[in-house]
């Protein structure tokens, strides 16, 4: 399989994940990684409920789509050898 965004240019780039938001298959330059929080309901009360990060990976476009709309859930590393770094 190869990375969707790439091949469009003209570019045959294999394929490492695919985004879990359109379905795009993702080569590892475009691939975002980013953090999303489930949260487990094991009970009747607020009290029951603990939360769990998970990993999400997403293309360039969903990426930053999920962060302008949803940006207290989702957060997104930089592109692959950027300067800046995912806390």
């Amino acid at each position: 399989m190869h990375c969707l965004d790439c091949f469009l240019v003209g570019d045959d780039r294999p394929a490492v994940g695919v985004c879990t938001s359109c379905g795009a298959a993702v080569c590892r330059d475009c691939v975002r990684i980013g953090r999303h929080p489930i949260t487990h309901v094991t009970g009747f009360s607020s009290a029951d409920r603990s939360v769990t990060e998970t990993r999400q990976l997403a293309c360039p476009s969903c990426a930053t789509a999920l962060s302008v709309r949803h940006s207290r859930e989702y957060g997104f590393a930089p592109p692959a050898g950027s300067a800046v770094e995912m806390q």
